[in-house]
């Protein structure tokens, strides 16, 4: 048996979709496309929805439409994927790192204050693994200070603050559907925005900066005749291939996102046997979406490491992490760190001579995050099975690795 990290949902609906743009000859951006941007919009409370390429490109996008600069700062969490910060800083401005909550893998609210600055534009809290970032209190610190808030809701499909969608709180948010994403459209990314300039202004950037849509023109009389373009732009359009696989792959939503309770519900009281592994947390109100079920290895030790700042102590346990995942490796189940220190990459750690225990806590996440096999067509053996093979493990003592019991044990 293997079991893979995720497997997408596809079916027949999905297959027979995207063969229609294939009949027609329309293969970029066309009335699929528009589809699944209204389908997304209306799901997120949004009044627009622009779809995109990739998440990657949307959050390239809002970083143009924030209109930063040179010298602007952007306040980030580190614990999260490389291009929420490469987006800042590839228009030259600054990624201010924060660190995180642990269990939590998300900004550590009570941190931001400490970060601003005069240079301070923009807010970028990320939704990770599918938990919302504290909304309500960040967005209280922006108008405090003037900022804006951008959403980075790659993992956020189906993430709620008492009932409100993430991506609805700031000026815009981002979503993802990367197979490893809810539903998937191969590669593709969706910005959703309440605010009239920003769905415009992302309009006109993904399509080399045209005052026009080519879906608007080709609907209109004088078809024949090009757009006008008003800004320096990006071709990062969505094809109607794409739009099409994300307009099938929207009538699965509802029961992809409950499966995925349903699922975490499961491994949460499983898990109750593997004292090794903690497991997601969602404060009362917060619905968690569960892009990714990440645990944390070790919970009290690496809560003890981290208040104490030793990195030593980090090392080891990850070492140990690292054991356990190839043993599941070995035997076929597939396992994933949870995403990755930001500071820690060379680009970021040789540019700015960041010391991993600067931000101690997304250290700790990074070293111990450990994702679990978690999507909605996994089958109940297959969960069995994975849990036997978790439940043979157990720790020598702290910090000195595992050995195996019944069958197993050697």
């Amino acid at each position: 048996m293997k079991l893979p990290i995720v497997r997408p949902v596809f079916d027949k609906d999905d297959l027979d979709l995207i063969q229609k743009p294939l009949e027609t000859g329309w293969v970029v951006q066309g009335p699929y496309v528009k589809e699944f941007e209204e389908k997304i919009a209306g799901y997120v409370g949004a009044r627009y929805a622009v779809a995109v390429n990739s998440c990657t490109s949307g959050q390239f996008i809002m970083s143009r439409i924030v209109d930063l600069k040179p010298g602007d700062e952007v306040i980030v969490p580190s614990f999260t994927w490389i291009s929420t910060v490469n987006s800042i800083e590839f228009l030259g401005a600054t990624a201010v790192f924060c660190d995180i909550g642990l269990r939590s893998f998300n900004i550590d609210v009570n941190q931001i204050r400490g970060k601003i600055t005069p240079r301070t534009k923009a807010i970028y809290p990320v939704h990770l693994f599918g938990l919302p970032a504290p909304m309500p209190e960040i967005l209280r610190i922006a108008k405090e200070h003037n900022l804006q808030v951008v959403e980075d809701c790659a993992c956020a499909l189906g993430a709620r603050i008492e009932g409100a969608h993430c991506g609805s709180f700031g000026l815009a948010g981002i979503l993802s559907f990367h197979p490893r994403k809810s539903i998937t459209t191969g590669e593709g990314g969706m910005i959703v925005t309440n605010d009239d300039r920003t769905a415009a202004m992302a309009v006109s950037l993904r399509d080399h900066g045209a005052v026009k849509s080519d879906f608007s023109r080709h609907n209109e009389r004088g078809s024949f005749l090009l757009s006008d373009y008003a800004h320096l732009g990006y071709n990062v359009r969505m094809t109607d291939i794409q739009g099409a696989l994300g307009v099938a792959q929207f009538k699965k939503i509802g029961w992809i996102l409950q499966k995925k309770q349903d699922l975490a519900k499961m491994y949460n009281e499983r898990l109750a046997e593997i004292p090794w592994l903690a497991p997601p947390e969602a404060p009362p109100g917060y619905t968690h979406g569960y892009q990714t079920y990440c645990t944390l290895f070790k919970p009290e030790e690496a809560l003890k490491a981290v208040s104490g700042k030793d990195q030593n102590a980090i090392e080891r346990l990850h070492e140990e992490r690292n054991e356990y995942m190839a043993h599941l490796e070995g035997v076929g189940i597939a396992t994933r760190q949870g995403t990755h220190a930001v500071h820690v990459q060379r680009l970021y750690r040789e540019k700015y001579k960041i010391h991993a225990m600067a931000y101690p806590v997304s250290y700790a996440a990074d070293r111990l995050s450990l994702a679990l096999p978690f999507f909605p067509t996994i089958t109940p053996d297959e969960i069995d099975w994975l849990f036997e093979q978790l439940k043979k493990m157990r720790p020598k003592r702290a910090s000195a690795g595992f050995f195996l019991t019944g069958r197993d044990h050697s």
